[in-house]
């Protein structure tokens, strides 16, 4: 589907650029936003023994939300653009399992970082300010984990996925302009191990299935 989203988006972005002439002259925009954001993902954990045996496997579904800053910049004209943004870094909710009080059941804290948060996009205007946008998004994540035995798991990984939106954007004579725009993302699986051997009592972490959704409201300046 994500194929078939973007084969139809690069469609009408080259329809509109072919006719810039008749729509209007090049310009550039810069712009920054804010934004409200709502992820959710299935989170799995495996654990081995020394014998590199599955033991336990723990698995549960959760949603967070989020507010982060973007910036953004865009090149085109009055009907279609290419943008890239930017966002500031935020982090899941640590989860907390077992109990810190017994060994026997030694706590364990999770938790997950996002940074990079890129979005390469394009940008069709449909009518009287509403636009369509489609982009490909990478992000670096981490996790975080804290827990009696001491262990770590691997360095960043980046997670990619693609993003689909819509929006209104209003501009002004003197070239501002405010923008309110609906966002839906999607990412690929990511899985990471606290870096031992099979005989070391290998734990995996994997985040699957994620997918969120993020309204945005931007001001923009147009060149």
């Amino acid at each position: 589907m994500k194929k078939v989203l973007l084969i139809i988006f690069a469609g009408m972005l080259s329809f509109s650029q072919a006719n810039a002439g008749m729509l209007g002259d090049a310009s550039v925009t810069v712009g920054v936003g804010y934004n409200e954001a709502v992820f959710a993902a299935t989170g799995q954990e495996r654990n081995h023994d020394e014998s590199g045996t599955l033991r336990t496997t723990v698995e549960e579904y959760g949603a967070f939300n989020e507010e982060y800053a973007t910036i953004f910049i865009e090149a085109g004209n009055d009907r279609a653009a290419i943008g890239l943004s930017y966002a500031s870094s935020f982090d899941t909710p640590e989860h907390v399992s077992g109990d810190e009080r017994t060994f026997s059941n030694a706590a364990n804290r999770v938790s997950a970082d996002f940074s990079a948060f890129t979005n390469l996009y394009g940008l069709v205007k449909v009518w009287n300010g509403l636009y369509v946008k489609a982009g490909v998004a990478k992000v670096d994540v981490s996790v975080a984990n804290t827990s009696r035995s001491g262990v770590t798991y691997s360095a960043p990984e980046d997670l990619e996925g693609y993003t689909v939106a819509f929006g209104w954007d209003q501009k002004f004579d003197n070239g501002f302009g405010v923008r309110a725009e609906i966002q839906g993302h999607e990412f690929d699986d990511i899985e990471v191990n606290n870096g031992v051997a099979a005989t070391g009592n290998i734990n995996y972490v994997k985040i699957s299935d994620m997918i969120g959704a993020t309204g945005t409201i931007s001001v923009t300046k147009t060149f």
